[in-house]
């Protein structure tokens, strides 16, 4: 590679790490004094403005055909769930249960792709799916006392990365006739109107700041985490943007621990240790078959 060529790459390697430390902070506004519906709620809401706003700068088009338009809604509502029941684990178990957890989603994701396509998962990706097993039974298993809620909070967790699974292949497929800040843009609204009507029965936000924190969830945790991705997905190969982002329950669980002061034990190190080999893993493409 030229040395022009490795320059020109260091904005993406930037904008790709700056992406990871977003989406780990993600998780902190689980501590938020709200209910999780209160803050997806408000999440979804404020990154649909965001990102209608980039449709129009970027004269991308929002009107879509009403048979792709409801797949549209059908996933945000999805979505919707996904995040909900994140906010739940981390609200019951904590930041770093709840983040590596959810990390877990590759898992589902190779599991449900096998199924598809009706073949056995490869060798490593067993290998990795044992090492998440092992991982999540290390951070959430029995005999914590400082977070009594954590087995339960894991299995909600885990229940929402397999809906972030589906989310995702359900996606995908949808990018292929369809702009990805369109697509996010009427999933973040499905988002958000499906959970409205529960919004005047919970507790949610108060003052200024809380509105001010839910502002900054959606803009910047949603709409500018996922841009910057995007943009490096553009000038590096998915597999190491993939790899950077698999640093995100790292940088989840520092952050909770410098801010709230959350226990950093053994355990939970393992634990990551052990899922971000697990990522690796999992990014590895796999060999071309013999034909």
């Amino acid at each position: 590679m030229e040395p022009g060529q490795t320059r020109s790459t260091w904005p993406a390697i930037a904008a790709v790490n700056l992406a990871a430390v977003l989406f780990g902070a993600v998780a902190l506004f689980g501590r938020l004094d709200l209910d999780p519906v209160w803050i997806v709620a408000a999440r979804a809401g404020f990154a649909a403005v965001g990102l209608l706003a980039l449709c129009l700068i970027g004269r991308r088009p929002v009107r879509q055909p009403w048979i792709r338009l409801r797949w549209m809604l059908a996933t945000g509502a999805l979505l919707a769930l996904h995040w909900v029941m994140f906010f739940a684990s981390v609200r019951m178990a904590g930041v770093a249960v709840g983040v590596l957890t959810v990390s877990s989603f590759p898992l589902f994701t190779i599991a449900l792709q096998a199924a598809r396509n009706k073949q056995l998962p490869s060798v490593a990706h067993l290998a990795a799916g044992l090492t998440i097993i092992l991982a999540v039974a290390i951070v959430a298993g029995p005999g914590r006392p400082e977070t009594p809620g954590a087995l339960a909070g894991a299995f909600i967790g885990l229940g929402s990365a397999a809906l972030f699974a589906v989310f995702t292949l359900a996606s995908q497929r949808l990018m292929v006739a369809t702009a990805p800040v369109s697509l996010a843009f009427w999933q973040n609204l499905a988002a958000a109107l499906v959970l409205a009507p529960f919004l005047p029965f919970l507790p949610g936000p108060t003052t200024g700041t809380d509105w001010l924190a839910l502002a900054a969830l959606g803009i910047f945790g949603t709409v500018l985490a996922h841009q910057l991705f995007l943009f490096a997905l553009t000038r590096l190969p998915a597999a190491a943007c993939g790899a950077f982002v698999s640093m995100e329950p790292v940088y989840a669980i520092l952050l909770a621990a410098l801010l709230f002061s959350e226990p950093v034990g053994p355990g939970v190190a393992a634990g990551a240790g052990l899922i971000v080999a697990a990522s690796f893993l999992l990014l590895k493409p796999a060999r071309p078959s013999p034909d």
